[in-house]
């Protein structure tokens, strides 16, 4: 029975350790804003949440990318705000990201006893029955849609365009705007 253990042992501590060096290799460190390169980003972006049905923008988030690297997404900054309860978003992961259902923020209010508590409080929510779906807009040309009939919206100034790219996808840079708001489609 020694000799049999013997003969599966050495295999099996080789496969552990390069499983482990593997996963070593693989490890970023987010917090810091590093990606092991050194790419930490630096600036702010601008992160919007608009209900069509209001005159103004509903939420505003000026982000500071220095708790970011290179290769971040907008979904990493969602993230963010909502680590630091900020924002509140609904939605699932698949084989394309993250595919956003609601999205909304966190307000002061009450539990269900009284006692002052965080609520999240959404200004958007998709309703596939009525065809209302959430939808992104951006100002990084990278991430533009680019085919006749794209569409756009006005921001502080800015023309933001319908994003090609999914909230997971989504490029991060200094003055980057992100709107998020409702399209009816199908309906």
């Amino acid at each position: 029975m020694n000799k049999l253990f013997r003969i599966f042992a050495a295999p099996v501590c080789a496969l552990l350790l390069s499983a482990c060096f593997a996963l070593a290799a693989c490890a970023q460190t987010p917090s810091t804003g590093e990606d092991g390169a050194g790419n930490a980003l630096s600036g702010t972006m601008t992160f919007v949440i608009d209900d069509p049905a209001t005159a103004e923008a509903d939420a505003v988030f000026s982000v500071s990318l220095e708790n970011y690297a290179a290769g971040d997404t907008a979904a990493d900054v969602l993230d963010g705000l909502a680590a630091e309860g900020k924002v509140c978003y609904e939605g699932s992961r698949g084989v394309f990201g993250l595919m956003l259902t609601a999205v909304g923020t966190v307000e002061d209010g009450t539990d269900w006893q009284g006692n002052p508590a965080k609520v999240d409080s959404y200004i958007l929510r998709q309703d596939a029955s009525a065809g209302v779906y959430l939808y992104l807009y951006t100002s990084v040309a990278a991430d533009q849609a680019d085919y006749d009939g794209a569409t756009s919206v006005q921001y502080a100034g800015q023309t933001l365009v319908e994003s090609m790219q999914g909230v997971s996808s989504m490029t991060i840079a200094d003055g980057a705007v992100i709107l998020i708001t409702t399209i009816v489609y199908g309906a």
